[in-house]
């Protein structure tokens, strides 16, 4: 007998992408992959541990051996593929294998249907990863309190940015200026990055970024770690926060003016999204001009204005675990107002935005019990409803199969003919 032919290459390739082996070693990946994050983000944090495993940056990601032992903090365990790419070759996998190989038919449309369902559930977190924006609104009930009563803005949670305003008779003038920080979070205490700004009179020369930054004056701590001082302060770096939200940012900057005249420096520290209102800029001054420099978390317009009314808070006896959390607020768009109201697991959907209720707060002076500050959670994410709809479609899918199986089953039983005593 003469051997089969050969399959081509390429169709040797289709075969493992669309085959049931790799589809079982990519879920035992991320099965390893997701017990190890969540025991890692104990030590990490949320985000910081979602960034190490499933950025679409991370090629490979090395597990920290902290997870079994914290005398292992720091030490490494074999490395792994980048969770965003396992998630990716599995979506490419199934759409192979579980959709286009699969035979068509009223038999199986209930399995396609199922197959869909996972790889577009797939597809909706690597949307999120790619396009999902996460920033805070705070708000106060009193119209002059330490926070705006009504915003049509969120601060970031993690991404931070330069602004530079002109100022002209106390009053901006003129666009902001914005600088990224994707100019600056890879500049160590000697590292300097000169950023030109060919609309304004001067460059700035970014230095030594901090991730979680204080500012220390140098009679009560001398710098130790190569810190810029400046006027007898200097950018002290704390350890980052679990909560990488909760960090304030730090920044060394150098303004140089085209003109020849002396530089200035100045030490620029953000404040976290959760505090009352963000610190004082520097004001540089550029002939008969005047600017000012600020480090910040990065603003987002909000297509609507929301004014908080009433804002309630209860815990738990005796503890700090929130019981209710809910807010009365007036979404304003196109000058018609709309009462909503939002609690922790009630948030308002609006023109691509979802708000979620997520901390409340007393001002400053912590007079009474009853919270005047409310936070909400803006999130823009395009594939918000694409998780719930793939699971619609899966359980849709399954029943359709397991009816299928049925009605099989039974008309099998009635064709089989009784045999005879």
């Amino acid at each position: 007998m003469n051997d089969p032919a050969r399959k081509s290459i390429p169709a040797r390739i289709y075969d493992v992408l669309s085959g049931f082996g790799l589809a079982t070693i990519l879920l035992v990946i991320l099965m390893i992959q997701t017990w190890l994050a969540t025991l890692e983000q104990v030590h990490y944090g949320l985000h910081a541990t979602l960034q190490k495993y499933f950025d679409i940056h991370q090629w490979y990601i090395l597990p920290d051996a902290g997870v079994f032992s914290e005398g292992l903090l720091g030490k490494h365990l074999p490395p792994l593929p980048g969770g965003y790419w396992v998630c990716a070759l599995l979506a490419l996998n199934l759409t192979l294998g579980g959709l286009v190989r699969m035979r068509k038919g009223w038999k199986t449309a209930g399995v396609l249907m199922s197959h869909f369902s996972i790889v577009f559930m797939i597809i909706a977190g690597g949307v999120a990863q790619l396009k999902e924006e996460r920033g805070v609104m705070m708000l106060s009930e009193e119209q002059d309190g330490p926070l705006p009563k009504t915003a049509d803005y969120a601060n970031s949670f993690t991404e931070t940015t330069v602004e530079i305003t002109e100022i002209k008779d106390g009053k901006p003038v003129g666009p902001v200026h914005f600088i990224k920080d994707a100019y600056y979070l890879d500049l160590g205490p000697g590292d300097v990055r000169k950023v030109n700004l060919p609309k304004l009179p001067f460059d700035i020369a970014l230095q030594g970024y901090v991730q979680n930054a204080k500012a220390i004056s140098t009679s009560s701590m001398a710098p130790s770690r190569g810190e810029v001082a400046l006027d007898g302060w200097f950018i002290f770096s704390q350890e980052p926060n679990k909560e990488t939200e909760l960090d304030s940012p730090g920044l060394h900057a150098r303004i140089m003016p085209r003109d020849g005249s002396k530089p200035q420096d100045m030490l620029l520290v953000a404040t976290g999204p959760e505090s009352f209102g963000p610190r004082a800029p520097v004001t540089v001054r550029s002939g008969d001009r005047t600017f000012t420099v600020r480090l910040d978390k990065r603003v987002w317009p909000v297509p609507f204005q929301v004014t908080l009314v009433d804002a309630r808070s209860e815990y738990h006896p005796n503890t700090s675990r929130p019981k209710l959390f809910e807010s009365d607020v007036i979404r304003t768009q196109n000058g018609q107002e709309t009462k909503h109201f939002i609690e922790m697991n009630e948030p308002m959907r609006q023109g691509g935005l979802t708000l979620y209720q997520r901390t409340m707060m007393n001002g400053p002076s912590g007079a009474g019990q009853e919270a005047t500050i409310s936070g909400f959670e803006v999130v823009r994410n395009p594939s918000d409803k694409w998780p719930e709809w793939s699971i619609y479609i899966a359980s849709i899918g399954l029943c359709v199969h397991f009816i299928t199986k049925l009605v099989t089953f039974l008309r099998r039983g009635k064709s089989t003919p009784v045999p005879q005593a």
